[in-house]
């Protein structure tokens, strides 16, 4: 073989590992989200100026995005699924309100802690029973638990926010201090572990697998063997579970159980978790795609107010984000 014919494939391969690479990035999942997070910020640079290109500014609203991205990661296993939850601000509400009851009556730190986790992890528990054993979609059953659990927490708080507890314990001063920890607060930190976690339990395990298969084929997954109905519930008592951890990082911020927080909420989430490339259709998503759709969400409501919009507009906005994503989504899996 002459020592040309042997320098041609190492040419081949030094260029096609060129194209190659880019041609990797650009099938990576989340680069729609990530170019938009991009263009984004570029666009509010040259909008607001000055008072968005500020590192203080960048930390309130990573903050901001947390509670949305925690949430958003449990919201991409129901999605996926095939299924969605309308009931995640109002579980946020209750367990955060039962937390705060448990901290004003002198309950251990731990024990509050304890208490807003369980709440929240047995309301997703009956979310997902109700749906399996009524045969309801998981959209109707949330539509009606969304004003169940919320009402219940007007009633257990008198509609009243909960406070008169302790503020100088670790939970406050750590958990919920105002300073950032290596310049990150600790709410994003709790994005960043909980969207880890999501991300391996969703691409790296069985369970994460069947609950795909459900969601692109849920008669093809029952024949295969999958028990669906446990998935479900597992799936909706996940959600619960996160939403917890959305409403203790959130209370030791905020100091108080406010019986009108987490209104409005499940739009976000869902928002979120659509613009990051979670199929509304079921059978795929992206954890790291449903964080960056948080961020967005965020950026686009801190440009808002850097530019004098009135708060009224942001909620229409969110409606028109969830508009374009849902057309979006329905657009690429109608070409494809």
């Amino acid at each position: 073989m002459s020592e040309s014919a042997i320098k041609v494939p190492v040419r081949d391969e030094q260029t096609g590992g060129g194209r190659s690479v880019l041609r990797r990035l650009l099938q990576v999942d989340e680069i729609g989200v990530i170019g938009a997070l991009v263009l984004l910020i570029v666009l509010l640079s040259l909008t607001a100026g000055d008072k968005f290109l500020t590192a203080q500014n960048f930390i309130n609203v990573s903050r901001q995005a947390s509670y949305v991205g925690i949430m958003a990661v449990g919201m991409v296993f129901v999605i996926a699924m095939g299924d969605i939850d309308l009931s995640v601000g109002s579980i946020w509400m209750l367990s955060s309100v039962m937390m705060a009851i448990a901290l004003r009556d002198n309950y251990h730190i731990l024990i509050a802690v304890a208490v807003c986790m369980i709440v929240a992890t047995l309301c997703g528990l009956v979310n997902g029973a109700l749906s399996v054993a009524l045969g309801i979609p998981t959209i109707i059953v949330t539509l009606g638990t969304l004003s169940l659990y919320r009402g219940l927490g007007l009633v257990v708080t008198n509609a009243s926010p909960v406070s008169g507890y302790n503020l100088e314990t670790w939970f406050f001063t750590w958990i919920g201090g105002r300073d950032p920890v290596f310049g990150v607060w600790i709410s994003v930190w709790a994005m960043l572990i909980v969207g880890v976690c999501g991300w391996i339990l969703f691409n790296h395990t069985p369970f994460g697998r069947r609950v795909q298969a459900i969601g692109s084929n849920r008669q093809a997954a029952l024949f295969s063997g999958i028990r669906i109905a446990r998935t479900r519930i597992l799936v909706m008592t996940l959600m619960g579970f996160i939403v917890g951890i959305a409403a203790v990082v959130a209370l030791a911020f905020n100091r108080n159980g406010s019986p009108t927080v987490g209104v409005g909420t499940e739009l976000g989430v869902i928002a979120a978790t659509i613009i990051g490339g979670t199929a509304l259709s079921g059978g795929s998503g992206s954890v790291l795609g449903a964080i960056l759709g948080a961020l967005i969400i965020a950026l686009i409501q801190n440009g808002l107010a850097l530019l004098a919009v009135p708060p009224a507009w942001s909620t229409a906005v969110t409606g028109i984000v969830i508009i374009v994503a849902v057309t979006l989504d329905y657009l690429i899996k109608r070409r494809a």
